[in-house]
């Protein structure tokens, strides 16, 4: 039960909290386009697309089955293209808060907005079902996962916001190289190295250290005064 609480506490509370505190600060304009912009890119546009080619092409299918490596690559590749470029096309014409608590605002809702949809709402109707087990499903995993993923959505964010204040591209480019390489390692890259049994302590490990290294990052150029 604890750990159901916890991934709620984390997918569900977190995103709350983060409108609650967005609305105090008067900074909901950051939060609500970050959430569009995970939702247009993935929702709308990317998973749509791949579940396309997924029951459409024969070439797609051949390619994941038979180069699973350069299809985790190509996976992580699309996610990073997607949001990062998502974020940037937010924040360069939508977003007039051009702060660092803007861009932190903007990645709690980006990474709230996916955890709701992904960890928060399957919890919870799992949670109210008849046939609810406490110990069926990971849930502790899940929120560690999804807190981790939410830091890094924050850092993220500030880095395609340093590329909007300084107007320089190559931070967006880094955005997306490192959504890359977390993305492809964690879904597809590292699974097929590491036993099933291991798997999920290296994949949280590793995406913790990169979440808070990023994050870490922004922290460092925030006192810098890059946005003042």
């Amino acid at each position: 039960m604890l750990g159901l609480a916890f991934a709620i506490l984390i997918s569900v509370g977190i995103p709350i909290m983060s409108f609650l505190y967005a609305c105090k600060k008067r900074r909901l304009i950051p939060f609500l386009l970050g959430m569009v912009a995970f939702v247009v890119s993935q929702v709308m546009l990317r998973i749509p697309l791949l579940n396309f080619l997924g029951r459409n092409s024969t070439d797609y299918i051949f390619f994941s089955l038979s180069h699973p490596f350069l299809f985790a690559i190509f996976l992580g590749l699309t996610a990073g293209l997607f949001e990062e470029t998502a974020r940037f096309v937010a924040m360069r014409f939508f977003m007039k808060q051009l702060e660092w608590q803007s861009g932190f605002l903007f990645g709690t809702g980006h990474g709230g907005i996916e955890a709701l949809i992904f960890v928060g709402i399957p919890v919870l109707k799992y949670a109210f079902t008849a046939t609810f087990n406490p110990f069926e499903a990971p849930f502790f995993i899940g929120g560690v996962e999804r807190f981790f993923a939410i830091i890094l959505h924050i850092g993220l964010s500030i880095i395609v916001l340093q590329a909007v204040v300084q107007r320089k591209i190559v931070y967006v480019l880094v955005a997306i190289l490192i959504h890359t390489v977390v993305n492809a390692g964690i879904v597809g890259i590292l699974p097929l190295y590491i036993s099933a049994d291991d798997a999920v302590v290296v994949i949280e490990v590793v995406l913790a250290v990169v979440a808070l290294s990023v994050f870490s990052y922004t922290i460092w150029i925030k006192r810098k005064g890059i946005f003042e």
